[in-house]
């Protein structure tokens, strides 16, 4: 099956998209496996090479998710101002330079400097590559959203294949093994500054200066649209930390399961998502399908939190049967989410302003990263009622889904004036 038309009535136009979209596709897996090398050995890094205690681990790492979420609208305006190209090209060079300072930190200070300027940038990157994979294409509302889904594998593949260099270096579990999994990181990021360059030039110079800092700022807060499916996103994404905090939680705490059934959930959710997540997001660029995505997604959310109880007084086996059907559904309601979201938004994004609402619906997801972890630990000492509260969550979460209005073209040629 293909996203559109036959390869045959869109032959020159795909041809022109895929070729322009190709260093775009590229940069995104390299990216991925950088930050997947990083995330899954950043914390035994900084404690076991760097020598830094928990709590000053999770000072920086706290520090770090901070500062993403300060610096993600700052880049993406200077990136309408002076081209996404540009701008990715410097961000990736600066993010190589602060990876290799990392890796060579001795101390706090040093290790929490260079997080800081990592985590500055985190956040800002995705949507330039997003905003790039978008003004590559024809203005076709369903080769976007398929565009943006096969990033979203991508970077699923990438970050699970980022691990494995990463699990080299926890087995060695040497500093100089840690350093070199940071340094290579390093390596991929500047080599992801080197393809930028053949990403397309749209959207640099005189468009971008025209709209301004204060303009876009001012256009994405009278979009209330767009803001109110931010909202839903970032609460409905939620249910993505209850599958990778939560779930693994209750298993070692609340039942008989053994610890491995932590990993196969994790498993599970990454192939889905890889195998999944474009052919989900077919039709999102449709108002009535991406609504009914989020609706269904916060059903499906609320039927595994109801499920989750049921694995806490049976069996090792039996155990391992139910939270692996949970983790199912946890990541079907995830693909649904994410394709109902980013399908509901696509259709309130001016197409000028692209990179700044870009930014502002993926801090949807940041805010859910920083208020979910503590909301979903703190909730499992109400044993089994907690994951009636996660239910009867997602169900209001995803009703909402059905306020969402349908972008109408007087309204959008408005917003472009």
């Amino acid at each position: 099956m293909t996203d559109g038309p036959s390869l045959t009535e869109q032959a020159p136009g795909a041809d022109r998209a895929g070729a322009s979209r190709a260093p775009i596709y590229a940069v995104e897996l390299a990216d991925a496996i950088g930050l997947g090398m990083y995330l899954a050995s950043s914390v035994l890094f900084l404690n076991r090479a760097v020598d830094l205690s928990n709590h000053e681990v999770g000072l920086i790492l706290g520090a770090s998710g901070v500062a993403s979420m300060a610096g993600a609208m700052p880049i993406a305006r200077a990136a309408e101002r002076f081209g996404v190209r540009n701008a990715l090209c410097l961000l990736f060079v600066v993010r190589g330079a602060a990876f290799l300072g990392l890796s060579l930190a001795t101390s706090f200070t040093a290790a929490l400097s260079v997080s800081l300027v990592a985590g500055l940038l985190s956040r800002g990157i995705g949507p330039l590559i997003e905003s790039a994979m978008l003004a590559a294409g024809d203005g076709d509302k369903a080769g976007e959203v398929g565009a943006l889904a096969r990033l979203r594998t991508l970077r699923n593949a990438g970050m699970a294949a980022g691990a494995l260099p990463a699990g080299w270096a926890i087995t060695v579990d040497e500093r100089w093994a840690y350093q070199v999994v940071l340094a290579s990181s390093a390596v991929v990021f500047v080599c992801c500054a080197v393809v930028c360059r053949r990403f397309p030039a749209e959207g640099e110079g005189p468009a971008g200066r025209r709209a301004g800092a204060a303009a876009d700022r001012a256009g994405i807060l009278r979009n209330r649209p767009f803001l109110g499916i931010t909202v839903l996103y970032g609460a409905l994404t939620l249910s993505a930390l209850v599958l990778a905090i939560g779930l693994p939680l209750w298993i070692v705490q609340e039942t008989e399961a053994p610890g491995w059934s932590v990993t196969l959930c994790q498993l599970l959710n990454t192939v889905l998502v890889v195998l999944l997540q474009v052919r989900i997001s077919r039709g999102s660029e449709k108002h009535r399908t991406a609504r009914g995505m989020m609706l269904r997604g916060g059903i499906i959310s609320a039927l595994a939190a109801v499920a989750v109880p049921l694995s806490g007084d049976v069996g090792p086996y039996q155990a391992v049967a139910v939270v692996a059907m949970v983790a199912v559904l946890f990541t079907l309601a995830e693909l649904y989410i994410v394709a109902g979201c980013t399908g509901a938004a696509l259709q309130h994004i001016p197409e000028e302003r692209r990179t700044g609402h870009l930014a502002a619906f993926n801090l949807g997801f940041a805010a859910a990263t920083v208020i979910g972890p503590p909301l979903i630990s703190t909730s499992l000492a109400w044993g089994a009622w907690s994951w009636a509260g996660w239910a009867a969550f997602f169900l209001a979460v995803g009703a909402g889904a059905l306020a969402v209005p349908p972008a109408e073209e007087p309204e959008a040629e408005a917003r472009a004036e």
